[in-house]
């Protein structure tokens, strides 16, 4: 998941440097592939953090292991620079704005969005996940993506129609579709991330780095798949048979990737003085460093904690 985000965000920062001031509409559709993007990494990296503190059982919640810290460190990054819901929602004015012009007879959409026009226009509600070979073509995941995310913007624009035909204001309206424009806007910001992550493999590196790199790239689609299974069955881009493949597919890839995953934290390059953490060292020697650090707690300076004498030694020699 790391990969798929920081991909993603160095992708993201070579088109903001790309564009041109005057070009009023891909601002427009930076603005929104930001905001979305924003709002659903932020959301990504606490709950992978979470995913990691569990995974550590017990140790995950000691401060020795780092992650608390690093937990409290990266929660607020889903309210500052723009709180998660008002992005998704910003995101979703836009996107439901671009099916209102293709409806009126918008010739083309910004880059970002075409998938959009290719729905509306040639009904793309077709099942493009139907076999066991398909599911590891990532262009065909991808495929399966926009369809996902198209069928659900669609969605949002007739909900908010039959709002405004029920004679609610634009604001009521707006309100009462909170739940479809940020579900839209979600399927969006996920279909983003699929994007800029297999994008990466259309640059030129060496064989063996890019073997892993597809690898992870279909982890990271596949796994998105089975933690959103329901909306791609209702898109009618999968079926329940080819949903029992791509589990099968994610066992065999994490077997495939796990000899690679030490290297594969490695290459971050983070350094045993920024983690602080007695799970996460370079050496993998956690049981002496626990150890050595639960020896410098003031808790064990003695053999024996003057709590002791103070509150539990009179009600133990008691004579009831």
């Amino acid at each position: 998941m790391a990969h798929a985000l920081i991909f993603t965000g160095q992708q993201m920062a070579a088109q903001f440097k790309q564009f041109s001031p005057s070009d009023i509409e891909e601002l427009k559709e930076i603005h929104c592939a930001s905001s979305c993007l924003k709002a659903t990494c932020s959301q990504l990296v606490v709950q992978g953090i979470e995913m990691c503190r569990l995974a550590c059982g017990g140790h995950g919640y000691s401060q020795s292991c780092g992650i608390a810290r690093l937990y409290a460190r990266s929660a607020s990054v889903e309210i500052v620079e723009g709180e998660n819901h008002v992005l998704w929602l910003q995101c979703a004015r836009y996107l439901v704005k671009c099916v209102g012009m293709v409806k009126a007879g918008q010739s083309s959409l910004p880059a970002g969005v075409q998938y959009l026009q290719a729905w509306l226009t040639c009904d793309e509600s077709i099942s493009v996940l139907n076999n066991s070979h398909l599911i590891k073509d990532v262009s065909t995941l991808l495929k399966a993506f926009q369809c996902r995310a198209a069928r659900l913007v669609s969605s949002a624009f007739h909900e908010l129609s039959s709002q405004f035909s029920q004679g609610l204001s634009q604001p009521e309206a707006w309100n009462s579709s909170h739940a479809w424009l940020i579900r839209a806007a979600k399927a969006h910001g996920e279909y983003l991330i699929v994007r800029g992550f297999a994008d990466i493999l259309n640059k030129p590196m060496a064989s063996s780095l890019k073997e892993v790199l597809h690898k992870e790239v279909l982890l990271y689609a596949l796994w998105r798949i089975e933690q959103c299974s329901g909306d791609f069955l209702e898109t009618i881009t999968l079926t329940p048979s080819t949903l029992q493949d791509i589990h099968s597919l994610v066992s065999e890839l994490l077997t495939d990737l796990r000899p690679e995953a030490v290297r594969i934290v490695d290459a971050f390059s983070h350094h045993d003085a920024t983690l602080r953490s007695t799970l996460g060292s370079y050496d993998g020697d956690v049981y002496r460093r626990l150890f050595e650090w639960a020896k410098n707690s003031p808790l064990n300076k003695q053999q024996v904690t003057d709590g002791y004498y103070k509150h539990l030694r009179g009600l133990l020699k008691a004579k009831l």
